[in-house]
């Protein structure tokens, strides 16, 4: 699926998977292996897959309308949010210096970037805030082949910058738009049915006979 036709109400599984051609990433590196992995000594041409995850309404998951609009809003906005992760990411980099060392490279301007990192993964998450899902953006870097690095984002301001996991966790997005208690307490709710529906399916011990 072409991400630039998403509509809302589309019923999808748990996740979902498309693509999108971002042309303002185009010419950094082509990271669409496994694990954002490189793919091609090649630049990329600017597609990248995303991954929905979508909204449970009446029991069933399907896309929203504040995805949609992040969607468009990615796409209206590519090069000034593409600019803004840079600049978020530039930021971090002084700090991460104690942990990679050597391997870090030496990145005084976000042009910098171009040759050292590149996008693999979108994540369109089902949280939003004022009308706009958040979208993580998961990224292969030269100087950690096995973490990569995750950017969360809302529309074009950095929300969280950290391993490629930030990209996709959600907990980051419930922060930010204030609903970790609402959520957290659904989390329990969740787990305690579940505990019970397989308490429920157990056989008791003397039913093995």
């Amino acid at each position: 699926m072409n991400i630039s036709e998403l509509k809302p109400n589309i019923i999808i599984g748990q996740y979902y998977k498309g693509e999108l051609m971002l042309p303002s990433w185009a010419g950094f590196q082509s990271r669409q292996g496994s694990y954002a992995s490189k793919n091609s000594n090649k630049a990329s041409d600017g597609l990248v897959k995303v991954f929905i995850t979508g909204k449970e309404v009446d029991g069933v998951k399907v896309t929203t309308a504040e995805q949609v609009n992040a969607v468009k809003y990615l796409i209206d906005n590519a090069d000034n949010v593409r600019d803004a992760l840079l600049l978020g990411l530039l930021h971090e980099m002084p700090g991460l210096e104690d942990i990679y060392e050597d391997l870090l490279p030496e990145v005084h301007k976000i042009e910098d970037f171009q040759d050292v990192i590149g996008l693999a993964n979108i994540h369109l998450m089902e949280s939003d805030k004022e009308g706009f899902a958040y979208v993580g953006f998961e990224l292969g870097c030269n100087w950690d082949e096995d973490h990569g690095v995750g950017v969360m984002m809302h529309k074009d301001r950095v929300v969280a910058v950290g391993q490629a996991t930030t990209a996709f966790d959600c907990w980051v997005t419930f922060d930010d738009n204030g609903t970790t208690e609402v959520e957290t307490k659904k989390w329990h709710e969740a787990n305690e049915k579940l505990r019970l529906e397989r308490q429920k399916t157990q056989k008791k011990w003397w039913k093995f006979w």
